[in-house]
């Protein structure tokens, strides 16, 4: 496994993709059973993972594909049909796979059990009588074998190729009487019969051996014709002095890397698929012009190309830095009052800029890459609940910083089960109420300036108040003066359910607290409308990237602070009367709103000065509105967000830190958190 180490993230990246693709490709299949072109991608994906985890020496991933594509040849061709036995065969199948990808992952081997499996398989291909023993079974009642050692990469292609303009490939195993006398002249006679009809395209061993007269008395051809495999049997039994010989045909190129287990060959597993789709559009009429062309062919090069997550992050860390030095030597340059330096600053500055952009943009992920998982999520949880959803992804290329849409899948994954188990009514009793049996869950993504808007909605039942209020005095917490659409904020209070009986999808209070908590960690919101018998909205509203933001500079106190400028609505400057005092809460009144006043000097435990330049700082959460007051305005800058590290992560209203052009360090206030503590005094046990 030494030399297979080098290869593991590739082979990790590429099966992903196929299990993934052959999940969402299952499921479109069981939607439209006669489409047979799903089958076609199917197929495909699977012959990829079996010629990866052979080439890699994963037997049991090799042997379970291989089986799995005889059941995809049987629906290709009608034989059997995409009923609930087949289509749940090859989901566990499928999570069998998955299962031995993350023991590898893991570091364990990748073996499992899968006696039952095969049996399955087995028996759901025991419908089709034709189907012929794969090339990869050795013969055991026999002296030979059609076991070979090492194929190359362009045979390969060449058998795809030619197998595409209606050739037949073979494998063949040849046995010479042990008292031959002339054994190199046996091994002449038949491959001069063959390549009259064919081409020899690989022999084992090689020819200069077999010329020597010392291999033994075996040998070993890939054959490619026109002829029927009995027909090519005859050819090669016809000589003299040839004892036995074994001959399978060859379906699919790949079956001949699976004898290779456990020997890495770079060049075959990570320019296979490129080759062969060249080759094939490549090859001419015959198996000869075709091993010339492909031996002369140019591969048009990818326009793309994968990169380590780690240097991405080196990258915009250098980024990072740059700008935090341009920003200081533009300070130095109007300090100094250097005429010379600005016109090249400003040179500086923008490249420095197009340069962050372009980081930004490269680490940029559409947010497809956490939702390709939900429909078959959404599949076994109607099959466990016994109940019907219709799924619905829109916007799913709407991008966001590869650090968000890494931390996105769990809490996602927490609100649908939540609309399926919770939200969407059984189907006997959204009938009853004159809804579809069938329940709507809708995923929708946009942006939204320098943000991004994601909703989750459901047609169910809704959150009801009453529900949630007597739940919420049952575990004692205070719900006095509370209006119905701040009792259904309590649903993402720490431990709170509305759920008597705990289930293997919900009911222990933990889900829609860990959503909020790591929605706020990602410098977003979450927010919850509801309407009895209607449905349910969460609403969860993102930054585009956690690196270099846009913030507003503030004081408070005799210190500076940093407050992102994408949750800011405007700013006013005000006097102390015209901040109300409410029920022992301090409002201004805005458009119309009585929005909450958060004295930041009091929330940070700064001292109040007395040459205040009184600022109200409105910021917008989702749908709702607070005033943060400082004591003066500095600047707006864009500034890089630096973690605080784990010492201090026991400071809850920071997000950050950044350092300024003059090289001192301001923190960034987590405006969530801080705006949070009002709605929390009433949610206290």
């Amino acid at each position: 496994m030494d030399e297979n180490s080098k290869y593991l993230d590739l082979f990790f990246e590429e099966t992903d993709e196929h299990l993934q693709s052959l999940n969402e490709q299952v499921l479109e299949l069981e939607n439209n059973p006669e489409d047979s072109s799903i089958v076609d991608v199917m197929f495909r994906s699977a012959h990829t993972i079996k010629g990866m985890a052979a080439t890699m020496g994963y037997d049991t991933m090799a042997k379970l594909t291989h089986k799995m594509e005889n059941v995809f040849d049987l629906l290709k061709k009608k034989i059997i049909i995409a009923d609930a036995t087949s289509i749940a065969l090859v989901f566990d199948c499928l999570d069998t796979l998955s299962d031995l990808v993350e023991d590898l992952r893991a570091g364990n081997d990748a073996e499992r059990d899968i006696t039952n499996l095969i049996q399955r398989l087995d028996h759901v291909s025991s419908g089709e009588s034709t189907i012929e023993a794969s090339v990869i079974e050795p013969v055991t009642d026999s002296l030979l074998n059609l076991s070979l050692e090492k194929v190359e990469d362009s045979d390969l292609m060449i058998i795809e190729a030619a197998k595409e303009d209606g050739y037949n490939a073979y494998v063949l195993a040849i046995g010479i009487d042990e008292d031959s006398s002339m054994k190199n002249a046996r091994v002449y006679l038949v491959m001069s019969k063959l390549e009259q009809h064919g081409d020899v395209l690989y022999s084992e061993p090689g020819t200069e051996v077999l010329e020597n007269d010392d291999f033994g008395n075996i040998f070993k051809l890939i054959y490619v014709s026109k002829l029927d495999e009995e027909t090519v049997l005859n050819l090669a039994l016809d000589n003299s002095e040839i004892e036995e010989v074994l001959i399978q045909t060859i379906h699919q190129a790949d079956d001949l890397l699976i004898k290779e287990a456990g020997k890495v060959q770079p060049e075959q597993f990570e320019k296979l698929e490129e080759q062969k789709t060249a080759a094939i559009v490549e090859a001419s009429q015959t198996p000869t012009k075709a091993a010339s062309k492909a031996k002369a062919q140019n591969h048009a090069m990818n326009q793309s190309i994968r990169v380590d997550i780690g240097k991405l992050d080196s990258f915009m860390n250098l980024v990072s830095e740059l700008v935090i030095y341009r920003t200081r030597l533009e300070d130095l340059s109007d300090q100094s009052l250097v005429s010379e330096m600005k016109e090249p600053l400003e040179h500086v500055a923008r490249i420095s800029s197009e340069l962050q952009e372009l980081v930004l943009k490269i680490r940029m992920q559409p947010v497809s890459t956490v939702m390709t998982r939900f429909p078959r999520m959404i599949r076994d949880l109607g099959n466990e609940l016994g109940k019907e959803f219709d799924l619905v992804i829109e916007g799913e290329d709407t991008e966001l910083d590869r650090t968000v849409v890494s931390e996105l899948s769990e809490p996602l994954v927490h609100l649908l089960r939540n609309s399926a188990d919770h939200g969407v009514e059984m189907p006997e009793e959204r009938v009853r109420l004159g809804k579809d049996p069938k329940g709507l869950i809708k995923i929708t993504a946009y942006q939204e300036g320098n943000r991004v808007v994601l909703t989750l909605t459901d047609d169910g039942k809704g959150v009801n108040p009453a529900v949630i209020k007597e739940s919420a005095e049952r575990k004692g917490v205070s719900t006095e003066g509370m209006s119905d659409k701040e009792i259904q904020q309590l649903i993402f209070h720490p431990g709170f359910s509305t759920v008597k009986e705990v289930t293997n999808i919900s009911g222990r209070g933990v889900g829609m607290d860990a959503v909020k908590q790591k929605i706020t960690e990602l410098g977003g919101t979450v927010e919850l409308e509801s309407v009895v018998n209607k449905g349910t909205v969460f609403r969860i509203n993102l930054p585009l990237t956690l690196s270099i933001i846009q913030s507003l500079l503030v004081k408070v106190g005799q210190d500076a602070f940093a407050i992102p400028l994408g949750i800011i609505k405007t700013i006013v400057k005000v006097t102390e009367q015209d901040i109300i005092r409410v029920h022992n809460r301090e409002v201004y009144k805005y458009e119309g709103l009585a929005v909450p006043v958060v004295r930041l000097n009091k929330t940070l435990g700064m001292e109040a000065t007395e040459e205040s330049n009184l600022h109200l700082v409105l910021v917008k959460q989702g749908e709702s509105y607070n005033a943060l007051a400082v004591d003066d305005l500095i600047r707006q800058q864009e500034i890089v967000v630096k973690k605080l590290g784990q010492e201090l992560n026991m400071l809850k209203n920071y997000l950050g830190a950044t350092i300024l052009g003059d090289g001192s360090i301001i923190l960034i206030l987590d405006v969530s958190a801080i705006c949070s503590e009002r709605v929390g005094e009433y949610s206290e046990v």
